[in-house]
């Protein structure tokens, strides 16, 4: 089963995302601000984390930086979500969506990282973790 960690500031949009994850066969895990998501993930490592870039505390793309650039920690596919009009330039999400975000488009774009991930670490030049 996929794991996902999902993070968001706004009680009502984590839930709707955690209930529909659920429904959908993940493992899922919540967290309302980057620093929360950061510890969580330490703990236990998922396979997915969507995160709204803009939060209090930390935001998505720090939490997206960090979780690139800590020695030690699994490659994670990170989907950012935003109500902005562009993603940042400066950080390395594997998928940015806007806000209000389709179910659908959220659960397609989630399958198709998972899918790229394990397709990259089965590749001969790959992680093989």
């Amino acid at each position: 089963m996929a794991s996902v960690l999902l993070v968001d500031d706004d009680a009502q949009t984590l839930a709707a995302w955690a209930d529909l994850c659920v429904a959908e066969g993940f493992d899922v895990k919540c967290a309302t601000d980057g620093h929360s998501a950061l510890a969580a993930f330490m703990e236990s490592p998922v396979d997915v984390v969507v995160a709204d870039w803009r939060m209090p505390v930390m935001s998505g793309s720090e939490l997206c930086h960090r979780l690139r650039t800590f020695p030690g920690l699994p490659d994670v596919a990170f989907i950012l979500i935003s109500g902005e009009p562009s993603p940042p330039a400066f950080v390395s999400y594997d998928g940015f969506l806007r806000k209000p975000v389709d179910a659908t488009v959220l659960l397609a774009t989630m399958r198709r990282l998972l899918i790229e991930r394990v397709t990259h670490r089965n590749w001969p030049g790959g992680k093989n973790t």
